[in-house]
């Protein structure tokens, strides 16, 4: 008996001791103490942040525009945000109770829902559905822009559009977050946009569109972030895709109204293209809000991989396998870009018996691809194109349209050749970097 006890302790005592070995062998190459420094290059591109406290920052009243009429929306963006980054030194999340929203908004936040059913064809995205302009249209004549709350939210967004700046606040915040309410601005936009087109016609639309165009121009250069970015790529779709329903409704253009038009269809300069603020700002992201946020498991993560998480040597893994191509992909021209952009980035190849990181690894085994949101870009710029070929097509008969597409210096962004032009429907375009978006028009 005493030898078998002395067996079974034997085995106990071995296979404990196996276990632990297996366990130190996992789980000590990732003690905080063994992560890495970041990448000098990542540090060098991290060198210069963001300011977003600047005179006449549109993102603190985007942050309160759904704020309760009779509040200031910026007075109350500030305060949200400034309760959202007073959060990771308590050691929570930077996100809001719903008794902090209704102390900071005056209410529940539902004020717009009213006035939003009134008017489905907001919600149309013209970047992949046709006639989105004249179908708000057909809402706003069936019901006229009168709701009280609509014309307070109107007088909001007319201000902000008149702000200089837009650049988002991401110091303090995790991924739990509110973001700014971009979706209310865009229903604002594109309402007010209809309405000035109902009611004074072409003109009314260049002037409305002058204001819209120039505030999300201004964002295509000042947002840093994916989100804030890509509602700036679809404003402005939005804008020149109504200016073209326009441009085909009108019998003649006056000599003003072309000059006006001309100026709106400015084509896009590089800077407006170009994406590398985004890619800092999510690599700045990743890179140092982590150390303030709480360090809970996230909802739905493995324990096992979080443990196995080390959070520098992460940040440079993503930054090796996503951003770096991404960031080469940025500074080709359009044409490079299609060329190039075709063939997905692949992620980096790792060994799941090497323990270290493995969590990491793991989670960011499928890699992200940022080549759609530089398409959008190069996408919009064509769409610019597209309309500013369509008014000069506007000024000659149109038996000599196909000669004027094929000697136009507006060519296919990708591809320098001429638009496609199908005379049966009347339709110009170009095929989008995305086979799902739409780059057509009506002439």
């Amino acid at each position: 008996m005493s030898h078998t006890r002395s067996l079974l302790f034997k085995i106990i005592t071995r296979a404990t001791f196996v276990i632990g070995l297996a366990l130190a062998i996992i789980f000590i190459p990732n003690l905080s103490i063994f992560d890495e420094e970041l990448l000098p290059e990542i540090t060098e591109r991290l060198s210069n942040p963001p300011n977003p406290n600047i005179n006449g920052n549109a993102i603190y009243p985007l942050y309160g525009i759904s704020a309760t009429t009779g509040k200031d929306p910026d007075a109350v963006g500030k305060s949200v945000i400034q309760s959202l980054q007073s959060k990771h030194t308590k050691g929570e999340f930077a996100n809001l109770t719903q008794d902090e929203k209704t102390a900071l908004y005056g209410g529940d936040e539902k004020w717009d829902a009213e006035w939003q059913a009134a008017y489905p064809a907001a919600d149309c995205t013209p970047r992949k559905q046709p006639n989105c302009f004249s179908e708000l249209m057909v809402d706003v004549k069936q019901t006229p822009l009168t709701h009280p709350r609509l014309i307070a939210q109107l007088k909001r967004y007319h201000n902000i559009i008149q702000l200089p700046h837009l650049i988002e606040e991401t110091r303090l915040m995790d991924y739990t977050s509110p973001l700014p309410n971009y979706y209310l601005l865009m229903q604002l936009g594109k309402l007010s946009q209809a309405n000035a087109y109902q009611e004074k016609g072409l003109d009314g639309l260049i002037t409305n569109s002058e204001a819209d165009m120039r505030f999300w121009r201004m964002a295509l250069v000042d947002s840093h972030t994916t989100l804030g970015r890509m509602v700036a790529i679809a404003s402005l779709y939005r804008n020149v895709a109504a200016l073209s329903h326009a441009i085909k409704q009108e019998r003649a253009l006056s000599s003003t109204q072309l000059q006006h038009l001309q100026a709106l269809l400015k084509p896009l300069t590089t800077q407006e293209v170009n994406l590398e603020k985004v890619l800092v700002s999510e690599l700045r992201f990743g890179a140092e809000n982590w150390q303030t946020a709480p360090k809970t498991i996230p909802e739905g993560e493995s324990i096992i991989l979080w443990r196995l998480t080390q959070p520098v040597a992460a940040i440079n893994w993503f930054y090796r396998q996503t951003l770096k191509p991404a960031f080469a992909l940025n500074q080709l021209s359009a044409v490079e870009f299609y060329e190039h952009a075709q063939t997905p980035t692949t992620a980096l190849a790792f060994s799941r018996f090497n323990p270290y990181n493995l969590g990491g690894k793991i989670n960011l085994a499928k890699n992200w691809q940022y080549t759609p949101y530089i398409g959008r870009a190069h996408d919009l710029a064509g769409i610019y194109s597209l309309v500013s070929l369509q008014l000069e097509l506007k000024t000659i008969a149109k038996q000599d349209w196909p000669a004027m597409i094929n000697s136009s210096h507006y060519k296919n962004p990708y591809t320098k050749k001429p638009f496609d032009y199908d005379a049966a429907t009347n339709s110009l375009g170009f095929s989008c970097f995305s086979a799902t978006d739409i780059c057509l028009i009506q002439l």
